[in-house]
């Protein structure tokens, strides 16, 4: 079995094969940014993750944790930077820092909200702690190379497929095994996924779509950025169950 940290090595490599970002100190433990109402502890939290070169820190730019706020649940905006997969210790993080001590906390149901890279980070987190995750929520996810999901498309029915692909790197077996079995025998953990329609990884997500409940699905016009992003959310935290 491949070890996580080895995963999430190889595909940090493949992010800065596509594209070179300054590497940000890592900290122990992971930053973060909570936000939850001041009258009441709610028992739902969802964790965000951003997406390569961003920081925890846009997610309240972005007013991400209004929604929570508006609906019912609380946030926590985790400083998931680029230096967490290289260093391979993004889910160490998250288990020791975030979702451990929210669990201690009280929160009953913890969501796993990630942007771009942050999406593959959370289907990884979710892959690893399956237990611990009551949903995860991918707007525009990095679900592997183009060619990866050519080749996972060719291979047939999502539900029939092995595992098994030449050239698939383990991290996107790993994903795409966690996203197959999240609506098979092996899973029951709610996929929610969100992206504009112009998007350019959008044509890579028909594969996921056919594999999803439809009202789980949520579409706008607009492309792999923060002003596509913030309505979809606003409309899936809207409708996420407390």
């Amino acid at each position: 079995m491949v070890s996580s940290a080895k995963i999430l090595t190889i595909a940090a490599s493949c992010f800065l094969l596509a594209g070179c970002f300054g590497m940000a100190p890592t900290q122990v433990p992971i930053p973060a940014i909570e936000t939850s109402s001041a009258d009441a502890r709610s028992k739902t939290l969802v964790v965000m993750l951003p997406g390569r070169g961003d920081r925890a820190d846009v997610f309240i730019r972005e007013g991400f944790e209004q929604a929570g706020l508006q609906h019912g649940f609380d946030t926590v905006a985790v400083d998931a930077h680029l230096g967490y997969y290289m260093r391979r210790s993004l889910l160490e993080r998250l288990h020791d820092d975030v979702i451990t001590p929210a669990k201690a906390a009280g929160y009953e149901n913890i969501w796993m909200l990630g942007i771009s890279m942050g999406g593959l980070g959370t289907l990884l987190y979710a892959s690893e702690y399956p237990e611990e995750v009551a949903g995860v929520i991918l707007l525009a996810p990095f679900l592997g190379d183009r060619s990866a999901i050519e080749t996972i498309v060719e291979a047939g029915p999502l539900e029939d497929w092995d595992g098994q692909g030449e050239g698939l790197k383990d991290y996107e077996i790993m994903v795409w095994s966690y996203i197959r079995d999240a609506r098979t025998g092996g899973g029951s953990t709610p996929l929610v996924l969100g992206y504009g329609l112009s998007d350019g990884m959008a044509e890579g997500f028909d594969k996921l779509i056919d594999f999803m409940n439809p009202s789980s699905v949520y579409t706008l016009e607009g492309g792999h950025k923060w002003t596509t992003w913030r309505p979809l959310w606003d409309q899936i935290a809207a409708d996420l169950p407390l």
